[in-house]
This record gives C-alpha cells, sequence and structure tokens, in this order.
C-alpha cells in the first residue's frame, strides 16, 4: 500500500526493461485485469491496483476529482520509483490514462485505451447522465443489471455463468459514495479532458468491441484520429468487457503492442 493508503499488487518480472500499470473501471477493481496478468507477467513486471474508493482503497474524505485519480496513479509511479511505463487503462481507467499521458507525457513509453470515451456527444451522454441521477437517488440496486446486460453479451452470459457472477459482485458490493463520486467523474470527463489527445505523440493502441453500446468504435475513432501516432483494433461482435470476454485477443493485441518497444529499446520518451 502506498502511504496515501493505495492498495496495489506488483507481479511478473522483476528486472523486465518496461513495467505495465494497469487501471481498472468504475464499479470494478484489480481483478478484472486477471486474465492479461496471467499472461503479461511472464514477460513484463506488471502492477495494478484499485482505485480510490474502490476494492482496498478508501475513499477521499471529499467528492473525489479526475484530477485526484491522476494524482492517485502519478503517486503510485512515484512510490514504486517507476521512471516511464506503459500505461493500459480500461474504461473510467482509460479517462484517467487520457489525463494522465496530457499531463506526464515523459513518464510513459506507451499507453492502450480499452473500451474507453472521448469527446462524447450529448446523445452519447444521455444514457450515463440518466444512469448517474438514478444511482445518486437509489444506489448501486438500480443499476447492476443493467450494467451486465450492457457490459456481456447474452451468449457469453450463458456460457460463463460463474464469471459474470463474480463480475456482479464486485459491482455490487462497491461503497455507496465511492462508486458514485468515481461514476460522477466517469459522466463529466469531457468537462475536464475536453480534446484533451489532440496531438499527443505517445504511441497509442485504442481497443474496443464492435456491439460495445457505450464506448464505440465511432468514439474510438476519435481518440485514433487525435493521437499522432496510434492504431485501433476493433474485436467483431463484443460489447464492452473485452478483457474479459475475449482475453485471448486482447492479450495477443498487448503483447504485439509491447513487443514493438522490444524491437526498438532506444524509443524512450523525453522529459518536457
Amino acid at each position: 500500500m502506498t502511504p496515501d493508503g493505495t492498495w496495489y499488487v506488483v507481479e511478473g518480472v522483476a528486472n523486465s526493461a518496461i513495467p505495465i500499470v494497469l487501471v481498472h473501471g468504475v464499479g470494478l477493481d484489480h481483478s478484472m485485469f486477471d486474465e492479461q496478468v496471467g499472461t503479461l507477467k511472464l514477460k513484463h513486471q506488471v502492477i495494478r491496483y484499485d482505485l480510490l474508493g474502490h476494492g482496498r482503497t478508501p475513499a477521499l474524505a471529499k467528492q473525489v476529482s479526475l484530477h485526484d485519480f491522476r494524482d492517485q496513479l502519478l503517486g503510485l509511479f512515484d512510490h514504486l520509483q517507476i521512471e516511464t511505463a506503459f500505461l493500459v487503462g480500461f474504461s473510467l481507467g482509460g479517462i484517467i490514462a487520457q489525463r494522465f499521458v496530457a499531463d506526464h507525457r515523459h513518464r510513459l513509453h506507451g499507453i492502450v485505451l480499452i473500451n474507453t470515451f472521448y469527446r462524447r456527444t450529448d446523445d452519447e451522454l444521455a444514457g450515463v447522465r440518466a444512469r448517474l441521477r438514478v444511482t445518486e437517488k437509489e444506489g448501486l440496486e438500480g443499476i447492476v443489471e443493467q450494467a451486465i446486460e450492457r457490459w456481456f453479451d447474452p451468449s457469453f452470459q450463458a456460457r460463463h455463468p460463474e464469471t459474470v457472477a463474480n463480475v456482479r459482485k464486485v459491482l455490487g458490493s462497491n461503497n455507496r459514495r465511492g462508486y458514485t463520486d468515481a461514476y460522477r467523474v466517469f459522466a463529466e470527463a469531457e468537462m475536464h479532458n475536453g480534446a484533451v489527445l489532440h496531438g499527443v505523440d505517445c504511441p497509442a493502441l485504442v481497443i474496443t468491441g464492435s456491439e460495445d453500446p457505450g464506448a464505440t468504435p465511432v468514439i474510438a475513432q476519435r481518440m485514433v484520429d487525435d493521437l499522432s501516432s496510434a492504431r485501433l483494433m476493433v474485436l467483431d461482435g463484443l460489447r464492452h468487457m473485452t478483457t474479459i470476454e475475449a482475453p485471448l485477443l486482447v492479450n495477443q493485441a498487448l503483447e504485439g503492442f509491447f513487443r514493438a518497444f522490444e524491437l526498438n529499446p532506444g524509443d524512450k520518451p523525453e522529459k518536457r
């Protein structure tokens, strides 16, 4: 645990050239990346942690902001003495990663944005804002099953009921204020991030599912268009939880992205 209370775990190859830091989504915790860590730790040092108000990390005494999440991540880098790393963010984690790369580009070799959001229109935000109002009024009871339906394809739910039950359990066990504060950050991200990726030269991989009703391929393409060096991967037939629905495909994409840097070890970001 860091001095400011962030719970984290370090796994894999201690002396790997470039560590990988994983940032989970709202209402989830570090365990959502179990399938990725199982593969990545064989060749890399992998760090994952629980966001403020999630899992084993307590909420702040005040209402959390996007900049608090960014500072939490920076504090983890500093605590572990990570000079530079690959940063992988899922959903809200991807929004945090966008803020981090904009403010601390020199700490990153590359960034992976998975099923995340950027420059959403009012129409794209309508459902998010409605769910925020329900959560503020009723807590998580009214949104857990809706989330499961948005996140997982029905056929996956039928084939993997235990996996889905585990995600449902994590989501439903959240601290109400911690979750609501984080969801508010998620819903209001455009106010703070805007077009924050425009012109950012950090090598990037953007991944989403073709059937993700929120983090759509259209939104993913916006990120690719604004970043200076990025490629898009749309996984056919998948919804929001691509890391769990198709871990093999996601892991192959991650390994391919990271391997490019192993072949070009001199590609190191300059501090600016």
